[in-house]
């Protein structure tokens, strides 16, 4: 199986979900997600960081970090996106349902 296009019902469904889970913003979100996502993908998040790493070099000025924390971010919203349409998808195949 492929990865299914998200749709705009999903994006808003998940960017709405994270905003219940956590009213504090982006920064506590993504904390709070880090320990489950490398639970469940570790292999994908020691490369995300790997790679995040490289891109901030070993400095350790705050600029960097928050830039780093900014990316892992962006990471863990496109892999919740990604999750979720294609938990989406197998409902839908589940049910009979056909994709739009």
């Amino acid at each position: 199986m492929g990865i299914p296009e998200v749709s705009v019902d999903t994006a808003l469904a998940v960017i709405d979900k994270m905003v219940k889970d956590s009213p504090e913003g982006a920064s506590a979100w993504t904390f709070g997600q880090v320990e489950a996502f490398m639970k469940e993908q570790p292999a994908l998040f020691h490369t995300i960081t790997a790679n995040i790493a490289q891109c901030f070099g070993g400095e350790a000025e705050i600029d960097h970090e928050v830039a780093a924390g900014k990316a892992l971010y962006i990471a863990l919203v496109t892999y919740r996106l990604i999750k979720s349409a294609v938990e989406g998808e197998q409902l839908n195949d589940l049910f009979g349902e056909e994709s739009e």
